[in-house]
C-alpha cells in the first residue's frame, strides 16, 4: 500500500498539468485516492534550503525530490556490469526511502465519502449495528390508513448511504402534504431533523416516533411534558399556575419567572424544574428539549403504541424492494440506483392494484 501510495504522488505530480492526462477519470480517481486516503510528509518534501545539489532534481523528471521509477542510460554511457546491477535488498531499501514521502491515512481518519471503487465513484461507505455498507440507502413513504383498501408507494428517495435520514425526509414532507393531504406521519427515531419538523408544523402534520433517541431522564425528575405548553408558553404548571414573566429567543431558549407564593410548598417543589430565586422561582432551557418530553409522553401512551403498529408494513416493503435481490443493485451511480427504485416503486404499486381490481372483480362475478 505505501508503494502504491508512492507511486500514486508521483503520477499526480508528473502530469497533473497536462490536459491529455489530467483531465481523463481515471486521473481524477488517482487524484481522489491520493486526496482522501494519503497525506504528504511536510519535513521531507521538496526545500531547496535543506537539499545538497545531489538531491535536485534530475533533467527530465518535473517533480524534483521523488525518486525516479526508472533510469535508462545510453549503451556509450553505461558501465555497468551484470556484479554491478542493485540486488533485491537495495531495491527495498530505495522503496522504502520513498515511502517516507506519503503516510497512509488511518481508517478512522477517512471520510465516509472517499473513493470506494472506482467502478462507482458516487457510492460511499457507513457503519451501522456493527456492519460495514457500501454504496447508496433508500427512503420510502407508503400510505397506511387503516381505511385504505391497500397501500401505496407516495415517494422514493435515493441518496448516498452516509446521507442523514432526516435530510432525506425534509425533500419530500412538504411535497407528501400537498399531494396526499398529509396528516400523520409515521418515522423511527433516525428521522429527528429540525427541518422537517418545521415544515410539519408549517404543514399541520404530527410526527409520530417510534423511538427517540437520546437518554430518558431520571424517573425522579419532573417531565417538561408535564405542564400545559401552547408552542412556547406556558399555559400553566403542574400545579396549575402560570409564569408572571415568560420570554422565547430567537436561539430557541424559553424562560420564565413564577411567583413564590405558588412554589413555596408546592407539591411538586423538589423534582420540579424552577430554580429558587431571592424574588421568584425562575426557569430555562431550548424548546426543543420540551418538544423531545412530549414525544416521550406520547410515546408511553398504549393508544400511541397501537397507533405505531401501522408502521410495520414498512419494514416488509423494505424486504420486498431490496432484500429479495441481497441488498445489491444492478446498477452503478446514484442516478440509476434512484431511477431502478422508483421503477420498482411502480411495479409494486400496479401489482397492489391489480390484485386489489381483481379481488373486487371476484367479489362481483360471486355476488352476481
Amino acid at each position: 500500500m505505501e508503494t502504491l501510495a508512492e507511486h500514486t504522488a508521483w503520477l499526480v505530480d508528473r502530469f497533473g498539468d497536462e490536459d491529455e492526462y489530467a483531465g481523463l477519470n481515471s486521473f481524477a480517481h488517482l487524484q481522489r485516492v491520493l486526496d482522501e486516503q494519503c497525506y504528504r510528509i511536510p519535513d521531507l518534501e521538496d526545500d531547496d534550503d535543506n537539499q545538497d545539489s545531489a538531491d535536485q532534481g534530475h533533467p527530465g523528471d518535473e517533480s524534483p525530490g521523488w525518486q525516479p521509477l526508472q533510469t535508462y542510460t545510453s549503451s556509450s554511457d553505461s558501465t555497468e556490469t551484470a556484479e554491478d546491477e542493485p540486488d533485491s535488498e537495495s531495491l527495498e531499501r530505495d522503496a522504502e526511502d520513498r515511502h517516507d514521502h506519503i503516510g497512509l491515512e488511518e481508517s478512522d481518519e477517512i471520510d465516509s465519502s472517499s473513493l470506494q471503487n472506482p467502478h462507482d465513484d458516487e457510492a460511499t461507505y457507513r457503519s451501522k449495528d456493527a456492519e460495514d455498507y457500501f454504496g447508496y440507502k433508500s427512503n420510502i413513504a407508503e400510505t397506511c390508513d387503516g381505511e385504505n383498501p391497500f397501500r401505496l408507494i407516495t415517494a422514493v428517495r435515493v441518496d448516498t448511504n452516509n446521507t442523514d435520514d432526516g435530510d432525506l425526509l425534509a425533500e419530500d414532507a412538504r411535497n407528501l402534504a400537498e399531494e396526499t393531504g398529509l396528516r400523520d406521519l409515521l418515522v423511527d427515531g433516525g428521522y429527528t431533523h429540525k427541518e422537517v419538523e418545521k415544515c410539519c408544523r408549517d404543514q399541520e402534520i404530527t410526527q409520530h416516533f417510534t423511538g427517540i433517541t437520546g437518554q430518558r431522564p431520571a424517573a425522579e425528575k419532573m417531565s417538561l411534558a408535564a405542564p400545559e405548553w401552547d408552542g412556547t408558553r406556558m399555559v400553566a404548571c403542574p400545579a396549575g399556575h402560570e409564569p408572571f414573566e415568560q420570554n422565547h429567543y430567537e436561539t430557541g431558549r424559553i424562560s420564565g419567572k413564577m411567583d413564590k407564593k405558588f412554589c413555596d410548598g408546592c407539591q411538586h417543589q423538589e423534582n420540579c424544574f424552577v430554580e429558587e430565586q431571592q424574588e421568584h422561582y425562575s426557569y430555562g432551557f431550548r424548546e426543543r428539549r420540551v418538544e423531545v418530553a412530549q414525544r416521550r409522553r406520547r410515546l408511553d401512551d398504549p393508544a400511541e403504541q397501537e397507533f405505531l403498529n401501522l408502521r410495520a408494513g414498512v419494514e416488509s416493503l423494505m424486504n420486498e424492494m431490496y432484500h429479495k435481490d441481497g441488498e445489491k443493485t444492478k446498477f452503478t451511480g446514484k442516478i440509476k440506483v434512484k431511477n431502478a427504485s422508483i421503477a420498482k416503486a411502480m411495479g409494486r404499486n400496479l401489482k397492489r392494484a391489480s390484485r386489489f381490481l381483481e379481488s373486487e372483480a371476484k367479489q362481483e362475478k360471486s355476488t352476481g
